[in-house]
Order: C-alpha cells, then structure tokens, then sequence
C-alpha cells in the first residue's frame, strides 16, 4: 500500500472546492467562526477539521515526506435538521464529485443546545497523503 499514488485533494483543496459547490453558505477550515464570536455564528455554514493524521502504516526512515491516513470531520451547520441534511447532503455530493480518493466513513447528527441549532458531520478518510500544514 505504501507505493500506491493517492488521488486525493488536500484539505486546503477540499475547502476550496465545498467553498465553491455550497456558494453561498460560507466553508471554513476549521472553527474560526466559533474561536472569537462573542455569539454564535450566522448560519448556515460548514466546517473542515483534521479529526486523525495516522503514519503508522507508512512509516520508512528513508523514505520522502510523511504519508499517512487522514480523517476529516466536514459539519454541517444549520437551525433545522431537515436544512442540516440537506447542506450535509450537498456537501456529501461535492465530494463525491470532486475530492479524489476521499471516501465517506461516517455520519453523525448532532443537537447543539447551546446554539439551538444541528449538526451533520460527515467523516471523511483517505489514505496514503502528505498533511497540509
């Protein structure tokens, strides 16, 4: 496995690509929206976040850069579930068409009662890539 080629978009790519299939909800890399609000953020709106970067399988002290397995969480955030299940839907669609070897692990609906709102994060693996730094 370590000498197959990934074809894979890097989570920079990832968002870039969702940030312009889901125009005009906003795509965000990581939490910023949440790191410095005072109050929740306007929704809706979808986060990426690195869940796992795993080398274990890859690991070789002469080979090039680091390969691994990665997971990424992409939610799904809206005040309705039906809403939320439809931009998770969306984003599950974008990725199907345009994120490489990136392949749905699993889905998971939330309640945030804080926010008053859903979440539907969808857990995306890939194997064999470079991290993004």
């Amino acid at each position: 496995m370590a000498d197959r080629v990934t074809l894979a978009a890097s989570e920079r790519a990832l968002v870039a690509m969702l940030a312009a299939a889901l125009d005009p909800v906003p795509v965000y890399w990581g939490w910023a929206p949440f790191e410095t609000a005072n109050a929740p953020a306007s929704l809706p709106l979808v986060v990426v976040q690195r869940l796992s970067y795993t080398t274990v399988d890859y690991e070789d002290m002469c080979a090039g850069p680091y390969r691994g397995d990665m997971i990424v969480a992409i939610n799904a955030w809206a005040l309705g579930y039906e809403a939320a299940r439809a931009l998770a839907a969306d984003a599950r669609d974008a990725m199907g068409a345009g994120a490489g070897d990136w392949r749905l692990h699993q889905e998971v609906d939330t309640f945030e009662p804080t926010f008053h709102a859903w979440c539907v994060g969808g857990q995306w693996l890939v194997a064999g890539v470079v991290p993004d730094a």
